[in-house]
């Protein structure tokens, strides 16, 4: 498979470098043949082309990028069987595949965007397997405090399943979030990873709502906008290689104080809004 994208990505690179060869080439002839119609359309007709295989390139690229971590793990169960569990993660957007990976690379496994979505609205948090004697606890319970969550010794008033300890991909119904390294403090990185997902769901569902009004209202105005419409859906692919690397970069080293300073400046961006 990994082989297949990487043909896949070489063909798009070539394709782009073709394309843009080609349309520098005839817009040069269309700008010395000023009044040749067929040169212009034909310039209009190939920047366009080179603009959509930058998109798909550059979308491609995201995909892949997303899917880091659960490369790196795959290639770990060679040597530790306990990462096997990353063949049981669910695949979905670059977005939830980024933040499914960070939560992965923690030893988290996320059944599937559902869970997230619902973990991001929960304002009570508890684990199966929990207990106040748990190393951990009171550290865990006072930053779930002063982010206005409450961690609570009964499962049924949590909105999701949590499980602390070794994961079982038969277990029906599988748990939303199992905590393989048995870890209560580990439920602050769900908290957070599920909160930083909604954010840049949100993010880019806004940026594509954004690029493709603007780039119908191009082509309304002047069907001979069409190659910048499809430049500015060029614009929202970049943004999508962006949003991953933000992602990995706001996952790579997680404490209690970066998740609570996190926290914070949310907290006060909502308020100046």
């Amino acid at each position: 498979m990994q082989h297949v994208k990487t043909n896949m990505m070489t063909a798009l690179r070539a394709a782009v470098l073709a394309s843009f060869l080609i349309s520098g080439t005839i817009t040069v002839f269309s700008i010395l043949e000023e009044h040749n119609h067929t040169l212009h359309m034909l310039h209009i007709g190939l920047a366009t082309l080179t603009f959509v295989l930058i998109t798909v390139y550059l979308l491609k690229s995201a995909e892949i990028a997303s899917l880091r971590i659960h490369r790196e793990l795959r290639f770990r169960t060679t040597v530790d069987p306990g990462a096997g569990f990353i063949e049981h993660v669910q695949k979905g957007s670059s977005v939830y595949n980024a933040c499914a990976g960070a939560l992965a690379k923690n030893g988290i496994v996320v059944k599937n965007t559902q869970s997230m979505t619902a973990m991001s609205k929960a304002k009570t948090v508890a684990a199966e397997g929990n207990s106040t004697a748990r190393e951990g606890y009171a550290v865990t319970e006072s930053t779930l405090s002063q982010m206005g969550l409450r961690l609570s010794a009964d499962t049924i008033e949590c909105p999701v399943r949590i499980v602390l300890g070794s994961f079982d991909p038969e277990s029906e119904p599988r748990a939303d979030f199992t905590v393989t390294s048995d870890k209560i403090a580990h439920v602050l990185i769900i908290v957070y990873v599920c909160k930083l997902f909604i954010k840049h769901r949100l993010y880019n569902r806004v940026l594509l709502l954004i690029a493709l009004a603007a780039a119908a209202a191009l082509i309304v105005y002047d069907y001979n906008l069409v190659m910048y419409a499809s430049a500015v859906l060029a614009v929202w692919s970049a943004c999508c290689v962006a949003q991953i690397r933000q992602i990995e970069k706001k996952t790579t080293r997680l404490t209690f104080e970066m998740i609570l300073n996190y926290w914070r400046a949310n907290k006060k961006e909502k308020n100046n809004g």
